[in-house]
């Protein structure tokens, strides 16, 4: 036997349930693939544990990364006051501090993480990292792939 993918509509006849229901279940879960027409589909089990997954919490700022940078806005001049205590790596220093590989930190000065000095975007050489910059890039954009539940894209930028 082989799974089935399922539309919105088709999971709503075969759970019996609410098309608007599914739809809101499945709004931020990544399909698990097409069907005619190029309409998102799921599995059953993937439906299913969207379906059982708790409610959505109110946004409150102080969870994740806003509620750092708004922190950090709070107390700016504790932060910056006094000497720079600045970590600033090459690429491949980081890749040893962090654990990841020096090509996953490429791919995320491609998508955007900041850094103090530009380098060379196909092979890395010459960028100098900041090492707090960089953590805050990093979880910050886990925390979001984590809560749109887009783990493709996770995984596309090497998270």
């Amino acid at each position: 036997m082989t799974r089935s993918l399922y539309s919105i509509s088709a999971l709503a006849v075969e759970l019996n349930r609410d098309r608007r229901t599914i739809a809101s279940a499945l709004d931020r879960v990544t399909a698990d693939g097409t069907v005619t027409g190029g309409h998102r589909a799921w599995f059953l089990q993937t439906a299913l544990k969207a379906l059982k997954a708790e409610p959505p919490r109110p946004f409150d700022s102080a969870d994740g990364p806003l509620g750092a940078l708004l922190g950090r806005l709070t107390d700016w001049r504790e932060i910056y006051s006094g000497e720079p205590q600045n970590l600033d790596l090459s690429i491949e220093d980081m890749a040893a501090v962090t654990g990841k590989p020096a090509s996953a930190i490429l791919t995320w000065l491609r998508a955007g993480c900041p850094y103090v000095e530009r380098g060379n975007f196909e092979t890395g050489a010459g960028f100098v990292l900041r090492a707090a910059w960089l953590i805050d890039w990093f979880c910050a954009t886990s925390f979001m792939a984590r809560k749109t539940g887009d783990a493709a894209g996770a995984a596309t930028l090497q998270l």
